[in-house]
């Protein structure tokens, strides 16, 4: 795995890759507020089939800040100016989460140039959860002088992932604290996308939806399979959220099942 940084104006993205340079190319996105290294395990693996390169969503892991917030259809924009800068024409395009509501509309932007789309989670809510979510569910967290920020940084992933141990847990709050205080940015840009509405009517390429029966939100699987119905639908009962960290053999092997098999 090599890792390096794409160039912007407003700033650089850090990125992680693997593969042959002239393979086909499989952009990554991770889910808020993390960052490529869900990926690092995974890419060996998948560097056996594509030229695979996971990024840091602007403002997360090792990617300058944006400026201001963006809407989702300017990180769409954004994974297209990433796939030029990395000189592909088309590519497979992977999202977990809130990457996945990025993914979906850049292919839906672009249909003809993403060869397969490959979702992970997608967090397909009803009107009144992204208003809950808006106003309650990831306020900024307050540096304080005797490291209770820590601690509460601490609490809520163990709150959101009661599960989890001290080693995952621990590259979490390194990723929360890359972040910042004001780590909800990206969930800010989904909650005010309608993704119902911006994909009802879509033509998008292959896709996969991936869900998981210990994920945190895999009660939505189902509301994505409706959403997608034309989508080819994977559920694994044992699967968390974090697939390609605790099973990256398996995880590759999905994706690139898929992918090849078109």
């Amino acid at each position: 795995m090599k890792r390096g940084y794409l160039e912007f104006q407003w700033g650089q993205v850090h990125l992680r890759m693997a593969g042959a340079d002239d393979a086909p190319l499989l952009l990554m996105l991770h889910q808020s507020p993390l960052s490529s290294r869900n990926y690092a395990a995974a890419l060996p693996h998948l560097g056996r089939h594509f030229r695979a390169v996971a990024i840091d969503t602007p403002g997360f892991g090792q990617s300058d800040p944006l400026p201001g917030d963006w809407e989702v259809a300017e990180y769409a924009r954004f994974i297209w100016d990433c796939a030029e800068r990395l000189g592909a024409a088309r590519m497979h395009l992977f999202g977990r989460a809130t990457g996945t509501v990025f993914a979906a509309e850049a292919a839906r932007l672009r249909p003809d140039a993403v060869i397969s789309l490959s979702l992970h989670g997608m967090p397909v809510y009803t009107d009144a959860e992204r208003a809950q979510r808006m106003a309650a569910f990831a306020p900024p967290y307050r540096l304080t002088d005797d490291g209770g920020h820590l601690r509460w940084i601490w609490d809520r992933i163990h709150d959101e992932y009661p599960w989890i141990g001290a080693e995952l847990a621990t590259r979490f709050t390194a990723d929360f604290l890359s972040a910042g205080p004001d780590f909800a940015t990206a969930y800010r840009a989904i909650w005010r996308h309608d993704l119902r509405a911006s994909l009802s009517d879509a033509e998008l390429p292959p896709t996969l939806l991936l869900g998981g029966g210990k994920d945190r939100i895999g009660y939505m699987h189902e509301r994505a399979t409706r959403l997608l119905p034309e989508a080819r639908a994977e559920f694994l009962p044992d699967a968390t959220d974090f697939l390609a960290e605790q099973d990256p053999a398996r995880f590759a092997g999905i994706l690139a099942g898929f992918a090849t098999a078109l």
